[in-house]
């Protein structure tokens, strides 16, 4: 008897991966959008000093110094209350 579940099981497999291309590129386009847009002024909106010459090749518009911008990505530590 010949197996039919032959079609059945590749679209599901076309299916899952289709779901799996989107998801990526769903992911690529919202960190694209994430990115700063336009010129920086070249001058850190937290601390006042000059944002890094490589930092600005790599992100244009950045606005926050290397330093300042890892500080915000850095979960803020518990504090002890005893």
């Amino acid at each position: 008897m010949p197996d039919s579940s032959g079609p059945l099981i590749g679209g599901l497999a076309d299916g899952g991966q289709e779901q799996s291309q989107q998801l990526i590129q769903a992911a690529i386009d919202a960190a694209l959008h994430s990115l700063p847009e336009g010129e920086s002024t070249g001058v850190c909106t937290v601390c006042g000093e000059a944002i890094e010459a490589g930092r600005l090749e790599l992100i244009p518009g950045a606005s926050d110094c290397a330093d300042c911008a890892q500080k915000a990505s850095r979960p803020l530590p518990l504090s002890n209350s005893n």
